[in-house]
């Protein structure tokens, strides 16, 4: 059993943008924002998704120490949507279509579904069979999702019903078991506090 933190990365410059391999600079605050969430914990080793907001992130984190970079944890490839502004977006039936069923509808030239659970899965095996923890893995919305789906058997669609929002921690328990494969248990979610430090 391993010990994994996943923290989403911090607010970018373009919150409003639907970022998925585009990427952005932190903002400050989302910078803050992650420097308060991990304040007073300690991993064995920090791994991060190769994207820039998610590196910052994980920077952030690691205070010079090593990072290791997974190519299978950065962000879903929105395809046609990504980097555009939501708003843009919103009313495209397309959009509605992949929140409600995400396997079925997968993002206009984008990545599907499928491809995005074997390569999270593939990251959790390798986190499953390490022998140190707890791990920090700073990676994205869809990302962490998609992990948590794997490992707790919930369809995608149910879990837009956590909030996952820049720079929130989400603990949780994993193992491979060699008959049953993957599983997990969330032990805690910590949500990013607000500026100020004030709830």
């Amino acid at each position: 059993m391993t010990a994994v933190d996943f923290l989403r990365h911090g607010e970018t410059d373009a919150p409003e943008a639907l970022l998925g391999r585009t990427d952005a600079p932190l903002a400050p605050s989302g910078r803050d924002a992650v420097a308060r969430q991990i304040q007073g914990r300690a991993w064995a080793a920090i791994v991060a998704s190769p994207l820039g907001r998610a590196r910052a992130s994980a920077e952030i984190a690691a205070d010079g120490r090593m990072i290791e970079t997974d190519a299978d944890w950065r962000e879903i490839d929105f395809g046609d949507w990504d980097g555009r502004p939501r708003r843009e977006i919103a009313g495209d039936v397309l959009l509605g279509a992949f929140y409600a069923d995400p396997d079925a509808n997968p993002p206009p030239n984008g990545e599907a579904m499928r491809a995005v659970r074997r390569r999270v899965a593939s990251a959790l095996e390798r986190l499953a069979a390490r022998e140190d923890g707890p791990v920090l893995v700073v990676a994205h919305g869809g990302s962490i999702r998609m992990a948590l789906s794997v490992l707790l058997g919930i369809p995608l669609e149910r879990l837009w019903a956590i909030r996952i929002a820049c720079a929130t921690l989400i603990r949780v328990e994993l193992g491979a078991d060699p008959a049953q494969g993957l599983w997990g248990e969330i032990v805690e979610i910590v949500q990013p506090p607000p500026a100020g430090g004030q709830r």
